[in-house]
């Protein structure tokens, strides 16, 4: 199976879908939000829809629609997520809102958050899978909304725990990767594997999350920069672990360096953080947990259909090895 060429393939189906949905002409409305898609994205979410209701059986085509829906789910979250931190670049270029101005950031990101459930009611199925496609989009939007006050919760947290941790990245980002392969196999009327769903989402998304962490102190994550995260104050699964290995003087400028505001955090200062998670093993515990994480993703889906399993199993390997 050409798991690239399927990717490049139904990404193009998504982009002309997307293209429609926000084909209006209020300007700092529609053209913010399609500057804000067209900064790119592998339409990864929608993709694994598709390919789920496929290789479970169903037709591609009636899952589109939700397909397009997780698509606009992630990208209201970027926007809204970017404003929340403070974020300035997305994908090396200017976020939303401070291209259009906070406002409107917020504003787009509102209508982003109605065009997700338009696009479900518009889906050509019948009443009892559209209430039940509504029903999983509800539950993911909400667990992420409550994971991300989590996140932001936990950067007030000076004994922040591995536990801690966890609980938020699965409420931020479990469910809403699990989403689309749940819908998928909804539309294809095999509800028995939505458990093996949810359970590859609920190791898949924390692996991402890590994988996430460790760009954040490489590449940046296409923010311009390294360590935005250190300057945001995260407590990244490497804060966790290398608060629980470092000696007290350097917990203490750690947690100084943390508990700053963004601004006044400098170059030096996030180094000096990023030589001490890799003096602790912070840095190749995180990759071992991604693995880890990974794996059991992995065991989670074995009694799947063959064909189902080669492309989850691509993805889940996929997001923790990515570069950007």
């Amino acid at each position: 199976m050409d798991i690239e060429k399927l990717l490049e393939e139904k990404s193009a189906i998504v982009n002309k879908e997307l293209e429609r949905v926000f084909s209006g002409n209020i300007p700092n409305l529609y053209d913010a939000i399609d500057y804000h898609i067209e900064t790119g994205g592998k339409r990864i979410r929608p993709v694994l829809a598709l390919l789920t209701c496929e290789a479970l059986g169903g037709n591609s085509k009636k899952a589109l629609p939700f397909a397009v829906a997780c698509e606009i789910l992630h990208n209201w979250l970027l926007v809204h997520d970017d404003i929340e931190d403070g974020d300035r670049v997305r994908r090396d270029k200017p976020a939303m809102w401070v291209k259009y101005g906070l406002a409107h950031g917020v504003n787009a990101g509102d209508l982003m958050a109605q065009k997700v459930y338009e696009s479900i009611l518009n889906s050509e199925l019948d009443n009892d899978k559209i209430v039940k496609l509504m029903e999983a989009m509800v539950t993911a939007s909400v667990k992420t909304a409550e994971g991300q006050a989590m996140d932001i919760n936990l950067r007030q947290n000076n004994e922040p725990t591995e536990s801690d941790y966890m609980n938020t990245v699965i409420g931020k980002t479990a469910y809403y990767l699990s989403v689309p392969m749940v819908g998928g196999a909804i539309v294809a009327e095999a509800d028995n594997a939505i458990k093996a769903l949810e359970e590859f989402g609920r190791n898949a998304g924390p692996a991402f999350q890590i994988a996430d962490d460790l760009l954040d102190l490489t590449e940046g994550k296409g923010r311009g920069e390294i360590g935005c995260d250190i300057k945001e104050g995260k407590r990244s699964i490497l804060v966790v672990h290398c608060l629980s290995k470092c000696d007290i003087d350097e917990k203490a400028r750690l947690l100084d360096i943390l508990n700053k505001p963004a601004e006044e955090t400098g170059t030096e200062e996030v180094l000096w953080v990023k030589e001490l998670f890799e003096k602790h093993g912070s840095v190749d515990y995180a990759r071992k947990k991604s693995q880890e994480l990974v794996e059991k993703a992995k065991a989670s889906i074995e009694g799947l259909p063959e064909e189902l399993r080669e492309i989850l199993n691509y993805f889940a390997d996929y997001l923790i090895e990515r570069k950007k």
